[in-house]
């Protein structure tokens, strides 16, 4: 029920979404001399940087793969699922206060910033695209290898978005709930398998299953260029639990949406 709930939502207010997410495109270089170039250069900035570390040979080849190509994969990926994140805990943090004066709700405000966060993704993937064109690092072409992808990406999205919205409403009740997520992602950055491999890392490598996110972009990155993934069983069962999550969280998130806003 709260899932068809929320869909209805955002097909009642899909107009709604695409104005938010104008404004908020727009209103990000508004008053800038470059204008919406910034819109592109932005979301480039987190590859670049590793690109120009990998340039001065910082990182070696990982994983038979160029070391651009290994970390701009990753990178893309990282920023994907901790958009899904935090976008959630930032827009309910804001406009919780507001949701009860007006009858936009606030799936229709998260699915605008998912819009950004799309948009800013599309512009990563470009340049990945463009590593993997210049350094030659073909992906596999199998039928079923294609599907190991696209569970992985799909079991991601699915556990980071879930994530999102169960963590936006606690952040309503602890406050310290978002600044306890900026810390713990910081580090997540290193024990996700997103610069070095996490088998590299000694004591470590047991991160390398138990960890969500290295999971979902390891297997997702070694399916598309290699054609296999080291730990089947460990993506099946993130997988399985991602859609529990969701479950739980759309529930959660619904049910307690409309007390904020003073429905129930």
């Amino acid at each position: 029920m709260a899932i068809r709930a929320i869909f209805k939502e955002l097909y009642q207010f899909r107009s709604h979404i695409i104005t938010l997410f104008s404004n908020e495109f727009k209103s990000s270089y508004r008053g800038t001399v470059l204008g919406v170039f910034w819109n592109i250069v932005l979301p480039l900035v987190p590859i670049t940087v590793y690109f120009f570390l990998v340039m001065v040979r910082v990182f070696p080849s990982r994983d038979g793969l160029p070391p651009a190509v290994y970390i701009g994969f990753n990178v893309m990926l990282w920023y994907l699922f901790t958009g899904l994140i935090n976008r959630p805990i930032s827009i309910v943090r804001s406009k919780a206060s507001s949701s009860m004066k007006t009858s936009l709700p606030l799936s229709a405000e998260i699915a605008a910033s998912f819009a950004q966060l799309t948009f800013d993704t599309l512009v990563r993937v470009c340049m990945v695209v463009v590593l993997v064109i210049s350094f030659a690092a073909w992906p596999v072409a199998n039928f079923l290898q294609v599907l190991g992808v696209l569970l992985s990406l799909a079991g991601g999205l699915v556990f980071a978005m879930s994530l999102g919205l169960l963590l936006s409403i606690f952040n309503i009740v602890y406050t310290d709930t978002q600044r306890l997520v900026t810390i713990i992602l910081q580090y997540g950055l290193f024990l996700s398998g997103v610069i070095f491999p996490v088998s590299a890392m000694g004591p470590l490598v047991v991160f390398e299953v138990y960890n969500p996110f290295c999971v979902f972009i390891s297997a997702a990155r070694d399916y598309l260029f290699h054609g296999s993934y080291e730990h089947p069983m460990a993506l099946y069962a993130w997988s399985g639990f991602s859609l529990v999550l969701f479950l739980l969280g759309v529930r959660f998130f619904y049910v307690m949406e409309q007390r904020i806003r003073g429905v129930v």
